[in-house]
């Protein structure tokens, strides 16, 4: 085995070394400039020659500060005053008839809002009786109940924005009122639950199986008595929750609804802090599934804190992610040479962040640590995920990457026809055969044939399939409740034909409504 086990090490440094994404307008150029040195002192770091920095008052000198290593006319720490906004101009033409797509995501968001979330609105699949789909039988998926709920607010934040529907207003602010809900009902600050229904609705799975479950709560007093909650809530609901709430302070004009926001939010982020970045259940002990709150959502929803409050308890810790110095940190821990082949999901929580600190960044970074940052997200989260048949992937990185629009451009182009080909609602389960036609991976079947050989690996890392070495198209990725968040390169059969079972659609919508709040699809398309 010490002979062999190498290939293992060499798959990973080739995973690193895998191209960057497929131009469409332009890439990210290098943040690498030559720093000014502010005078000629052997000991300036400035000079690259150690790792001091003796300030002192030369022409160009940005502070006097002992901890600056970059002198010039911006500190290292920069983050500009409060508030900022970074909005699209509100200037959509709405009339007209609506085209294909938007009758398409006018119909997911009926059928949303209809079936999708019952009792206090969280989103969940809806499973029906019979094929006709007119009465309930169950519902599930309510563990990722606050990842969806935030992702369809940031959707319906967009509709809003775009159309000034107030059919659509008013689910947002009801939206805002339910994850609210899922904060408050845990009666911990801060802790938020994955999802809360009335005890006495078909949500509910029974005395019995809550008693069962762990992460099962019934509330018995105060103002939320009479509920049920889901615990042991894990960073990818925060992620969702985090991005639907900022969305829907910028682009809502509805007072009350902001103030809830900024305390909510508040009460979040100052929780996280104060437990060192770790979600914490209500039994004082950190949530049973992936309580740590990584380094990119650490900075994105501090960013996303100060955006709502100006409060220095978040600029402060910002300002200090900020420096030069923090960078290589941020470099190894957006490492995500695996999530090609592993845990796809993942590149789901990355590109929501990285949408929101891009965003929100452009407005409050110098304009060095922005040009970084976009640039750590382009050579990491969006290498293979470039052009994959991702309407959502896509429209991140046509907003906030490094992105100019050209004749022909293969990103406006794959957008239309992915939201083009994406089912009509309801989007119902179906199954899918082994595909056909495609050349294999290289480095997933060197990988399997490895894991294969060395069994242990699987159980440190995961399972590796072999795989397509171009995605699917749309119409040809498995059936699920979220498609953004599912590996697009998948070959082997998968799925059921089940009418009966409906996914919420929250992927149409967030897709569809991010290209017209961007301004990449209109109306009439």
């Amino acid at each position: 085995m010490s002979r062999r086990l190498p290939l293992f090490l060499v798959a990973l440094a080739c995973l690193a070394l895998l191209a960057l994404p497929a131009a469409c307008g332009k890439t990210a150029s290098s943040s690498s400039t030559p720093a000014v040195d502010d005078d000629a002192s052997p000991v300036d770091d400035d000079d690259n020659d150690d790792n001091d920095d003796n300030d002192d008052a030369s022409p160009g000198d940005d502070d006097l500060s002992p901890t600056d290593d970059d002198d010039d006319a911006t500190p290292d720490n920069y983050l500009a005053p409060w508030p900022q906004s970074n909005v699209e101009p509100r200037d959509y033409n709405e009339s007209g008839d609506a085209g294909p797509l938007r009758q398409k995501a006018q119909a997911y968001d009926a059928w949303h809002i209809q079936w999708h979330q019952p009792f206090y609105g969280g989103s969940v699949i809806t499973l029906f009786t019979d094929a006709t789909r007119t009465t309930v039988a169950s519902y599930t998926d309510e563990g990722d109940s606050s990842i969806w709920t935030g992702t369809f607010l940031g959707s319906e934040a967009m509709r809003y924005y775009v159309t000034n529907d107030a059919d659509a207003k008013t689910d947002a602010i009801a939206m805002v009122a339910t994850l609210d809900g899922h904060l408050q009902v845990t009666g911990r600050p801060g802790f938020i639950a994955r999802y809360r229904a009335p005890k006495d609705s078909l949500a509910y799975p029974g005395d019995a199986a809550c008693e069962a479950d762990s992460t099962c709560h019934v509330v018995t007093s105060g103002p939320y008595a009479g509920d049920f909650w889901y615990g042991a809530t894990s960073r990818d609901q925060y992620t969702g929750w985090m991005f639907g709430m900022v969305m829907a302070y910028d682009l809502l004009d509805d007072a009350p609804t902001k103030k809830l926001i900024v305390a909510d939010v508040t009460e979040v982020v100052h929780a996280l802090i104060q437990q060192n970045w770790l979600i914490v259940d209500v039994n004082g002990q950190p949530s049973a599934t992936a309580p740590e709150i990584l380094l990119p959502m650490q900075i994105t929803w501090l960013t996303i804190a100060y955006h709502l409050t100006g409060s220095d308890e978040f600029a402060t810790p910002l300002k200090n992610m900020l420096l030069d110095k923090e960078r290589i940190l941020f470099e190894l821990s957006t490492l995500n040479i695996m999530n090609r082949y592993l845990q796809y999901y993942g590149n789901n929580l990355s590109h929501t962040n990285w949408y929101t600190l891009l965003r929100l960044g452009k407005v409050y970074f110098s304009a060095a640590d922005y040009d970084w940052f976009q640039n750590l997200y382009v050579n990491t989260d969006e290498t293979f995920a470039h052009l994959s048949h991702n309407a959502w992937f896509n429209g991140i990185y046509m907003s906030q990457g490094p992105y100019a629009p050209s004749p022909g451009d293969p990103c406006q182009t794959q957008l239309v026809q992915d939201l083009t080909a994406f089912f009509p609602a309801p989007n119902v389960s179906y199954a899918l055969p082994a595909r056909t036609g495609y050349t294999l991976d290289p480095m997933s079947v060197f990988l399997y044939n490895v894991m294969t050989e060395y069994p242990i690996l699987q159980k440190i890392m995961g399972y590796v399939q072999e795989q397509a070495e171009d995605a699917f198209p749309v119409p040809q990725q498995c059936s699920t409740d979220f498609l953004w968040q599912r590996d697009p390169f998948v070959i082997t059969a998968c799925g059921v034909d089940d009418p009966a079972y409906v996914n919420p659609g929250v992927d149409y919508l967030i897709g569809y409504w991010l290209a017209e709040y961007h301004k990449y699809v209109t109306k009439d398309m």
